[in-house]
């Protein structure tokens, strides 16, 4: 039985077959952008329109066949079909919609929906009832069900590829949906083609659900199709415009957010000026009537006074420090908040630095009667790079806290060095105290800002609790870590590490501390009832070359004394403390002297805290030296080996003390100093300060006056403040470094001021000063800056001298003092050089070349390095300069400098040859 086709149903087919694929592609996009019940509905929705759709294409194409004979269809089948169509829609959009979709699960998804394509087709063919019989082809059957999957797969990734397309129409969804649309119909006609009709006699029992389709049936199956695919279309459109407007809404949101942020930081920037201002005077306004008391305090209590006076202003004193560390706290708490604090990069001396700091602490620790301990270990290098101040600032919190919450026992600091690298080591600082403890609940509280373990207001310990907030900020700074093990009434160990780095001036002609041949083979006794310090002393005294004993009270000395002057091996040195149980130092050396007779052992006393009439006793006693802890370790090796020297000679020397040493270190310690102060308390203050140190004092009132004096007169220092009328610290400088270009002459300044906020330092050292001391003046910091200026003033020569010796290429004066005037020595380091310096000089080169500003800067900092060490110091600038291009990634200059600095180590060369008296070819 054959039929024919009416071209113009096959037209409407491909028409809605093209409609259903443009909604589709939009379907898509709605279900992708939607979330929760929304998407649930879009997909079942959609999957419904989509699927009748599709069933609407075949059903109009199975009515554009005509036969022969009348067609019926079965209609419960039919709506099989028409569900077949709807599950493969749906999960068509599933798959589409996800937000991902690889190769396999698209060929999967088309799998699924080209079979129930397929098997809308072929059971839509079935829901036929006419008077033939049907036939299939199955080879063509197979080729339309492969047509259906291959279709799908192609449809699926175009409808994924487009989803995000946001405008209703556009030219690339219109010819994807063209695409689709003639695709779909081909598997449709494929399918007819598989079927061939072989007449028969109907069946009665078939035609029980069999309805008809006539033309108006076709003409309502197209409007139902083309109005849910229209009804999709729209609600689409409607949802999108209404997404973008959402989207709109909310960007206007975010900008109108950023903008209030933005506002809120420029005001928030606004009050954090306006705050720094504020501390900045409020810490001026404090810290001048606070450096009058302080000072006054500390002079006052140097004099003759009562018992009932002595205990006022030591009262006062306590309260005024107690302020001072309170304004302190503050203060660098809204620097550090407030990001505005930067570390120095200065090398210094590690050990100096923590010695210093356990002074600060040492009074305070005696009048508890704690013993204050220190152990370096012989691995940490003495010279550092990093920020003194700042790392002696965490160490003095550690300590302080520890002696604060400590009664009885010691508190000891310990550093390990943790990291070796290569111009770096990271530092372990361990502060132990036998006191009360902390809770394991409050370990990490107490590093949160204005915590504290006791947080009631009947607290016995007192404090802002910022401190370890503080101190946890700037190790984080010193890229370390900051953490505590503590026992409840056992005591707590503060731990914190610090990366410091290697010396930059000269690091490899640093001359290390060897032991004096004196000490060598010494046989010494320690004797100290502090187990931990009999075991740092012991440690020392090894490094030293010495032979050590150790005796934990005045009986087990005794025996051991004994022992060793039996066996003929007596000991040369006994170090003692003071305060033990049962026997104390001065009992132990009575009974020594009763035992030998005569004092064949040189006797030194250490004590944590000296009595009036002590020292009176230990000269009366016999005893070599009297020297307080913490006792710096250069101070008691030089004490050491004082009294081995005289025993030696037989020389009849004084006791040596603390202050005995410094004095003949420091024969020539007087200085000339011009004061310039405004304030009448603090010019009093700071006179009375430096002529108890035996300093002559001018005093002048402004900037203006110190210019005038130092035009008439020369100092060897001159401390200045810098808020004064008429002409202030920073114009005074700035004048005077003027003045003195073209001369070579530099008059060393120091600022001498209470203006403690960040950048004030840096001011400082801008307009030309030398230092920086802030008030209220520290004696201990005092000292330390005048003997800075003490060792200058001991080794420095004429000016002619200097000037000569600094003409030419390299200072032959300072190289050959490094070099203790070895010339082998320096012919070694000249061939090292002259072997060395070509390469980096071409690394250079290359690095110019070839814009590497990091190769420039490691170059330039190695030639640096090496010409520092020679004294070469025009040549050591210029590598310094390129240096610091390659740092700031300025290529502007560094051809021009490359050269200089090329030619002047030319030069550098030919005066070391000349020095060491050498030659290389």
């Amino acid at each position: 039985m054959a039929g024919t086709y009416d071209y113009r149903l096959v037209a409407l087919s491909v028409l809605i077959a093209i409609f259903a694929a443009y909604a589709a592609l939009d379907l898509a996009g709605r279900v992708t952008a939607s979330r929760g019940f929304v998407r649930g509905v879009w997909l079942s929705g959609g999957a419904f329109a989509l699927g009748f759709g599709i069933w609407s294409m075949h059903y109009v194409g199975m009515e554009a066949l005509r036969l022969p004979v009348v067609v019926l269809y079965d209609w419960p089948m039919v709506l099989l079909s028409m569900m077949a169509a709807v599950v493969a829609s749906a999960i068509a959009l599933f798959v589409v919609s996800r937000r991902r979709m690889s190769i396999a699960s698209a060929a999967v998804g088309s799998l699924f929906m080209g079979t129930g394509i397929a098997s809308m087709h072929y059971i839509g063919m079935e829901a036929m009832r006419l008077p033939a019989m049907c036939q299939y082809n199955m080879r063509l059957v197979i080729l339309s069900v492969v047509l259906a999957i291959v279709i799908s797969f192609v449809a699926l990734l175009l409808a994924f590829a487009i989803r995000e397309v946001q405008t209703s129409w556009s030219w690339r969804k219109s010819g994807c949906a063209v695409v689709m649309g003639l695709a779909i119909p081909v598997m449709h006609y494929v399918g007819m083609a598989a079927v061939t009709f072989t007449p028969m006699t109907m069946q009665p029992e078939s035609m029980r659900h069999a309805i008809g389709v006539t033309h108006l049936g076709i003409v309502g199956i197209c409007m139902v199709a083309a109005f849910l695919m229209g009804f999709v279309y729209v609600s689409a459109t409607v949802d999108r415009k209404l997404s973008i407007h959402t989207m709109e809404l909310t960007l206007a949101e975010q900008r109108h957010f950023i903008e209030l942020e933005r506002e809120r930081a420029h005001a928030a920037e606004l009050s954090n000026q306006a705050k720094s201002e504020f501390l900045a005077n409020m810490s001026h306004e404090i810290r001048t009537p606070l450096n009058g008391i302080i000072g006054m305090t500390d002079l006052a209590l140097e004099t003759e006074l009562t018992r009932e006076q002595r205990d006022y202003l030591h009262t006062v004193k306590l309260s005024a420090d107690a302020l001072l560390n309170v304004i302190n706290d503050i203060l660098d708490f809204s620097k550090i908040e407030a990001g505005k604090v930067d570390l120095d990069e200065v090398d210094f001396d590690l050990c100096e630095c923590v010695e210093n700091a356990l002074k600060t602490v040492a009074l305070r620790a005696d009048e508890k009667g704690l013993e204050l301990l220190c152990e370096i270990a012989s691995d940490v290098p003495p010279l550092v790079n990093g920020d003194p101040g700042r790392l002696r600032q965490v160490i003095l919190n550690l300590l302080g806290n520890a002696v604060k919450f400590t009664e009885n026992g010691e508190v000891t600091l310990k550093v390990q060095r943790e990291v070796l690298e290569d111009q770096s080591s990271t530092l372990h600082f361990q502060v132990t105290d036998t006191g009360i403890g902390i809770s394991a609940d409050k370990l990490e509280k107490i590093f949160e800002s204005f915590s504290q373990a006791d947080t009631s207001t009947t607290r016995e310990f007192g404090g802002t609790g910022l401190g370890l907030t503080i101190s946890r900020r700037l190790v984080e700074m010193m890229n370390g870590r900051i953490w505590v093990e503590s026992t409840p009434g056992k005591g707590s160990c503060f731990h914190f590490t610090a990366k410091l780095g290697e010396p930059k001036t000269m690091p490899a002609l640093a001359q290390p501390q060897v032991a004096s041949s004196i000490l060598v083979g010494v046989r010494v006794l320690i004797v100290d009832d502090n187990r931990t310090n009999r075991r740092i002393l012991e440690g020392l005294v090894t490094r030293w070359g010495m032979i050590p004993a150790v005796a934990a009270n005045g009986e087990l000395a005794l025996q051991a004394y004994r022992e060793a002057t039996a066996n003929g091996e007596p000991f040369g040195l006994i170090l003692t403390d003071m305060h033990m149980p049962k026997m104390d130092g001065f009992g132990l050396v009575e009974r020594l002297q009763e035992h030998s007779g005569t004092n064949s052992s040189t006797i030194m006393m250490l004590t944590s805290g000296g009595q009036r009439g002590d020292a009176q006793r230990c000269g009366e006693l016999g005893i070599a030296a009297y020297l307080l802890k913490p006792v710096r370790q250069a101070e008691l090796r030089e004490a050491i080996a004082r009294v081995l020297s005289a025993r030696e000679t037989n020389g009849e020397t004084a006791m040596i003390t603390r202050h005995t040493l410094r004095e003949q270190t420091r024969p020539n310690k007087m200085l000339r100093i011009l004061l310039a102060e405004d304030n009448p308390i603090n010019q009093k203050l700071a006179t009375r300060m430096l002529e108890k140190r035996n300093h002559t004092v001018v005093l002048v009132a402004n900037g203006k006056e110190a210019l005038a004096a130092l035009e008439q007169a020369s100092y060897d220092l001159v401390l200045m403040d810098m808020q004064m009328p008429e002409m202030d610290g920073f114009e005074a400088t700035t004048l005077l470094r003027q003045r003195e270009q073209g001369t070579g002459k530099h008059q060393p300044v120091v600022a001498m001021t209470a203006l403690a906020m960040n950048g004030d330092r840096e001011r400082c050292l801008a307009v030309g000063m030398d230092g920086y001391l802030s008030k209220p003046i520290r004696p201990q910091e005092l000292d330390d800056l005048l003997d800075i200026y003490i060792t200058q003033k001991e080794t420095s020569v004429p000016s002619v001298e200097v000037e000569s010796a600094a003409v030419g290429p390299v200072d032959t004066k300072q190289l050959l003092d490094l070099l203790d005037d070895d010339r082998a020595l320096l012919g070694e380091l000249v061939e090292l050089f002259r072997a060395d310096y070509p390469n980096h000089l071409n690394a250079a080169q290359k690095a110019i070349e070839g814009q590497n500003f990091i190769e420039l800067e490691r170059a330039g900092h190695t030639l640096k390095g090496a010409l520092g060490n020679l004294s070469a110091k025009q040549a050591s600038s210029l590598a310094h300069e390129l240096e610091s291009m390659g740092r700031e990634c300025d290529l502007n200059h560094a051809q021009r400098t490359l050269d200089q600095l090329a030619r002047e180590i030319e030069h550098v060369t030919g005066a070391l040859e000349a020095l060491a008296g050498v030659s290389f070819q």
